[in-house]
């Protein structure tokens, strides 16, 4: 019975707090169903998979709604996303778990100090505009999007970490990076759900519950966004995005 309760709740905070305001979420679901509520790890990665496709659509629209989505960078990313998410899923059983937690920290670790490198140089006004430039970007955007749907299609979590890294270092805006970021996660989550139908059942009850409380912290939470002052959000959302992706890496390193 209070599954009924808590996980509703869980799922609003989650949608509110953590995709709204992170643009992540899949490995809080994963974390939270597997600590608190003893669910099977397999059982709990499709099911965060199944919860974070109607959340990540909803998201998109409200942040879409309120101008946070960056749709060159994004659409470029959701290829590379789908790409590495088929690709994961058909090497998930041949990577230990142990060293795919080391991998994954040491990876989102590298980004962290190459988010750190561009936020520097932005302040310093290092910027090209030249046509190079934006094709390089086009292809780190491809690769950031590889890399997240790799990591999805692994283990079954949402990616979010290169994703929100590599807009960052592309030279996105904190709020832009979080829209763009809950686009990418939507395509991710989408062909991670197909492929991993085969791996791990779906506790529907559990996807109800959880989608119930977090569609509607994900459409609240852009709409808040709104309201607050722009500017000041900025200088607050981009370091609590860096520190984000640190404490992820770090967490998965020391596993």
């Amino acid at each position: 019975m209070s599954q009924y309760i808590a996980l509703p709740i869980v799922g609003f905070v989650v949608g509110l707090l953590i995709i709204s305001l992170g643009g992540g979420g899949g490995a809080v679901y994963v974390g939270i169903l597997t600590v608190f509520f003893n669910i099977p790890p397999g059982i709990a990665a499709s099911t965060s998979l199944a919860t974070t496709i109607p959340t990540t659509a909803v998201g998109t629209f409200s942040h879409w709604k309120a101008g946070n989505v960056n749709w060159r960078f994004g659409l470029t990313m959701l290829i590379g996303g789908v790409v590495g998410s088929i690709v994961g899923s058909l090497c998930s059983g041949f990577l230990p778990e142990s060293l795919y937690n080391k991998v994954t920290g040491a990876i989102l670790l590298l980004l962290a100090v190459q988010m750190l490198v561009s936020y520097i140089k932005k302040k310093g006004n290092v910027r090209k505009t030249d046509q190079t430039h934006k094709k390089s970007n086009t292809v780190k955007a491809a690769c950031f999007g590889l890399l997240g749907g790799v990591m999805s299609g692994l283990v079954g979590l949402s990616g979010g970490g290169p994703i929100i890294a590599g807009l960052m270092i592309l030279g996105c805006q904190a709020l832009e990076t979080v829209g763009t970021s809950v686009l990418v996660l939507f395509g991710i989550a989408l062909t991670g759900f197909i492929t991993h139908l085969g791996i791990g059942s779906i506790d529907w009850k559990l996807v109800g519950l959880l989608t119930i409380g977090t569609v509607c912290g994900a459409f609240i939470g852009p709409v808040l966004l709104k309201r607050i002052d722009k500017s000041k959000l900025e200088k607050v959302l981009q370091p609590v995005l860096f520190i984000m992706i640190v404490v992820m890496g770090g967490i998965e390193m020391f596993k």
